[in-house]
């Protein structure tokens, strides 16, 4: 079995105004897929990532700069991640489009981990 990523991408104010119930209604999707994959299992983990901006940090000829990310001009932000196990990118793909986050947002990019011996 194979490690993938699944990296959940979203519109940086996808879930501004929602209320507190109908943002716990998409966690609760969330909650009940994890679990079924867990069971199944081929569901490692996953984190959601903390709203608001990341840093950057660019190696240039003085040094490293760090910048705050920029996230009113992106398309897309990277909201979380889930790692599951598959036999390989085909079975990884069928997994992944049962994800609740393909209801609830645009899509999400799956990617095999390289293990390092």
């Amino acid at each position: 079995m194979n490690t993938y990523a699944l990296m959940l991408n979203h519109a940086p104010d996808r879930y501004e105004g929602l209320s507190e119930d109908d943002y716990m209604e998409i966690i609760k999707d969330y909650i009940a897929w994890t679990e079924k994959m867990t069971a199944d299992g081929v569901y490692v983990g996953g984190e959601k990532l903390a709203d608001g901006p990341g840093r950057v940090l660019t190696r240039t000829d003085g040094g490293i700069e760090v910048h705050e990310t920029p996230l009113a001009e992106l398309a897309e932000v990277l909201g979380g991640f889930m790692l599951i196990q598959a036999k390989d990118y085909d079975a990884a793909v069928e997994i992944a489009k049962t994800c609740p986050h393909l209801v609830h947002n645009t899509g999400l990019e799956v990617r095999e981990i390289h293990a390092v011996d």
